[in-house]
């Protein structure tokens, strides 16, 4: 819960999980992407689709004053697992953005977009409560 205490670290999480959210809605925006969920049995299309909602309602709470998201996060596990995940993939994607503009235009890598110390603090937290089912 101190995760929730400071505006950046709220602004992180936050951040990360309408990342999380974009890539899931980018499946739509492509023939490919398209496709690719057509083609996916009901049973995993369904738990995208859960996905999705559960990111959209993460990230209503985000928005909520400091009190109204600890009392939400409060309630269990599972939004906790997806921050963990969200930031994850975050930070990953972050990393990789940031080696491919150093290789395409000689660009030095950045703490602000590789190195985030926030996000990086952040996932050490969740990992370090990590609770999985």
């Amino acid at each position: 819960m101190k995760l929730l205490e400071a505006n950046d670290v709220v602004e992180i999480l936050h951040d990360s999980v309408q990342y999380q959210l974009q890539k899931i809605n980018n499946v739509q925006k492509t023939d490919d992407g398209r496709d690719w969920y057509q083609d996916l049995p009901l049973i995993v299309k369904e738990k995208f689709d859960n996905y999705k909602v559960d990111y959209e309602t993460l990230s209503r709470i985000l928005k909520l004053e400091h009190d109204e998201i600890k009392n939400e996060m409060s309630k269990g596990y599972y939004y906790w697992r997806l921050l963990r995940s969200a930031c994850n993939t975050y930070r990953n994607d972050l990393i990789e953005y940031d080696q491919q503009l150093n290789q395409e235009f000689n660009l030095q890598e950045t703490e602000a977009i590789s190195d985030n110390s926030v996000l990086n603090e952040c996932i050490v937290v969740l990992n370090q409560h990590e609770i999985e089912k």
